[in-house]
């Protein structure tokens, strides 16, 4: 029984990757969410990110005509966009994390980069927060930091993004 589940899932996985639609993509890696030991390409990675985006647009402008029809007001309309944001920030969080786990181990790296890319994007948002809210001229330490958390997140975004994964057999 287990080698027919295997069997479909490496067939599945076969007619995704023949693929150029980003939904399919998107919906595969929803799907592979609980993945953490496998591989994932260049094209598997910007496509969910580009059903990502076309899913989630599609779903603002929704919302938008449903409040629109419910004349919500501006403060409304933008709390709503707000609480919507982070709702979906949270759904996405671990499909993101699976597949950007894949991707490093695609890239013959050590699924561990993926807590100092997403620790990165975090700590660079809290100290761009804290810089807008506390600048002054003399604070060069936090502006160093929010540097190097910019460097570590680009070198990585280029690994998952850019670099062509492995041929051969791999660690992962």
């Amino acid at each position: 029984m287990d080698n027919n589940k295997n069997d479909n899932f490496n067939e599945e996985t076969k007619n995704i990757n023949e693929s150029n639609n980003p939904i399919k993509h998107w919906w595969f890696a929803i799907w592979r969410s609980l993945d953490f030991q496998s591989r994932s390409s260049r094209k598997e990675f910007w496509l969910f990110y580009l059903g990502n985006l076309i899913i989630f647009t599609v779903l603002v402008v929704l919302l938008t005509l449903v409040l629109y029809w419910l004349n919500a007001s501006y403060q409304k309309l933008t709390q709503m966009y707000f609480l919507f944001g982070i709702i979906w920030r949270i759904v996405m969080l671990l499909p993101g994390i699976a597949l950007t786990t894949r991707r490093f181990h695609d890239t013959n790296r050590s699924g561990w980069y993926t807590v100092l890319f997403y620790a990165c994007n975090f700590f660079l948002g809290l100290l761009s927060a804290i810089n807008e809210h506390t600048f002054e001229s003399g604070n060069l330490a936090l502006i160093i930091a929010i540097i190097i958390c910019l460097i570590i997140d680009i070198w990585l975004f280029v690994i998952l993004g850019f670099l062509k994964g492995v041929q051969d057999e791999n660690k992962y």
